[in-house]
């Protein structure tokens, strides 16, 4: 079973034992009622939130250590089904105000990872009609080159085609390719933010 605890700042996962695991769990982490649980101890809910974000309180973005654990946790249980996040706070604390923010912070995570997607295709667009016009301009360049038994001219008509097609690469990594992680990325928050959360009072298992 792994856990997470956030004392002054710093984030530390604990393993213990005790627990049955199915062989198809994740060996690492908490089972209960059949369902994987990411873990996350606080001695107080001021612990949950980045202390550096001036915004009101449910408003404030998580601590960058909780959010890099859960994203962690997230990628482990990723292709085993649905998990939940227990939060287990020492100082007993209205569940709302854990649940709020949690749930805000993702929210905010997936808008922020859809404005990098279309940013990104847009830009992707732009070098892909920069890319065509240059295509065929180098292309065009290098017929124009009278076919000689010079080496130079032979290495400069060649030069010209495989700068041509390499002034394409850009484009196609943009759109063909640049695309992948963010569509992981955002599969993992948006598993993150859909995820049931509870809040115990307690110092957790």
């Amino acid at each position: 079973m792994r856990t997470h605890a956030i004392d002054h700042a710093r984030v530390t996962a604990t393993s213990h034992d005790g627990y049955s695991v199915r062989m198809a769990d994740h060996p690492r982490y908490r089972v209960e009622d059949g369902q994987q649980c990411i873990d996350i101890r606080l001695n107080a809910i001021e612990q949950l939130f980045d202390n550096r974000d001036p915004a009101p309180f449910r408003e404030r973005d998580l601590d960058p250590d909780l959010v890099e654990y859960l994203v962690a946790a997230a990628e482990d249980l990723l292709n085993l089904g649905k998990f939940k996040v227990v939060f287990w706070i020492a100082q007993a604390c209205p569940p709302a105000e854990v649940q709020t923010g949690y749930r805000a912070h993702f929210e905010y995570e997936l808008e922020r990872l859809d404005r990098r997607s279309r940013r990104q295709r847009r830009t992707g667009q732009v070098a892909l009609a920069l890319g065509l016009v240059l295509l065929v301009a180098l292309l065009s360049l290098s017929e124009l080159l009278a076919p000689s038994e010079s080496r130079v001219i032979r290495a400069l008509r060649e030069g010209l085609a495989i700068l041509s097609w390499v002034v394409m690469w850009r484009p196609v990594e943009a759109l063909i390719y640049d695309w992948l992680p963010i569509r992981r990325e955002k599969k993992i928050m948006q598993r993150l933010h859909d995820a049931p959360t509870e809040v115990r009072t307690g110092k957790g298992p």
